[in-house]
């Protein structure tokens, strides 16, 4: 007598529950070595670890840099020379802004693509799929350390002073980049359900750059304005840059505790809004 084959039925769960979080997060601690041997892989694939790559990552905002510098300066400044101490100024402030801008750029935009181009780690492995954005918020950190180190020749030619509050440049790095871990959680996130969310994000991202302290100083800001200074999750981040770059001055209590909240409101936000929709990803991509 032919028997029937015993198949298991499998039940897809799409109530948009929260996993048990603290294992979770644990086990996405504990793998995130993995996280960081895939980014580097990442580049390596991407060539841009080798030479070239990496000088690319530099030129690529130098260049752009050039250009805002070319128009502030040149075109739309006061006919002084290009090469004296205030045109040399402007443009390390430019530098400084855009490199530092390059990490939540590249950061969001590879997270926005990790969930759907992570096939097979999506199907085929148990790893937390949290690590796929994390990932790519750790290649565009690693591309970030060369150009902060060319940073340095923009800031000694311009004679900005050299102190101890540029210290400041590490918190603030980690700062912005806990902050594009959760901005990559949410772009991942719409991507998988919206593919169109990663064709308009560079668009998204040159808008917000404008919005921010990037390409000029936080003290040009009108008064009547400075208040998208603190609902801009880049906002105070970019000003205290700023301050320790080009006054020598410890951080404003204001802007430092903006881009506290910031980094704690961010990643919160966004982990909870990848956890509750992470069981769709299988079924999506």
């Amino acid at each position: 007598m032919e028997q029937t084959p015993n198949r298991r039925l499998r039940v897809y769960d799409a109530d948009h529950k929260l996993p048990p979080l603290r294992p979770y997060l644990l086990d996405t601690f504990t793998h995130l070595r993995f996280a960081h041997e895939k980014a580097k892989l990442d580049l390596r694939a991407s060539h841009k670890d080798t030479w070239f790559g990496r000088i690319w990552n530099v030129l690529n905002p130098l260049l752009l840099a050039l250009i805002y510098w070319l128009l502030i300066v040149v075109i739309f400044g006061s006919g002084g020379s290009i090469f004296d101490l205030a045109a040399l100024r402007v443009l390390a402030q430019i530098v400084a802004g855009l490199f530092l801008f390059s990490l939540p750029s590249a950061a969001l935009s590879l997270g926005a693509r990790s969930i759907i181009g992570g096939g097979s780690f999506i199907l085929n492995t148990r790893l937390p799929r949290m690590i796929l954005p994390i990932a790519a918020v750790d290649s565009a950190l690693l591309t970030l350390w060369p150009s902060l180190a060319v940073y340095l020749l923009f800031h000694t030619a311009a004679e900005f002073p050299f102190s101890l509050q540029m210290l400041w440049v590490f918190p603030i790095v980690a700062m912005l980049t806990i902050i594009s871990i959760g901005l990559s959680m949410i772009t991942a996130t719409l991507t998988v359900f919206f593919r169109d969310v990663a064709s308009f994000l560079p668009y998204i991202l040159r808008i917000w750059m404008y919005l921010t302290p990037v390409i000029f100083t936080y003290d040009r800001i009108p008064k009547s304005l400075q208040w998208g200074i603190y609902l801009n999750p880049f906002g105070g981040i970019f000003s205290i840059w700023q301050q320790v770059l080009f006054e020598a001055r410890t951080p404003d209590t204001r802007f430092l505790a903006t881009a506290l909240l910031w980094t704690f409101l961010t990643p919160v936000v966004g982990i909870l809004f990848f956890l509750r929709r992470e069981r769709e990803f299988a079924v999506r991509i």
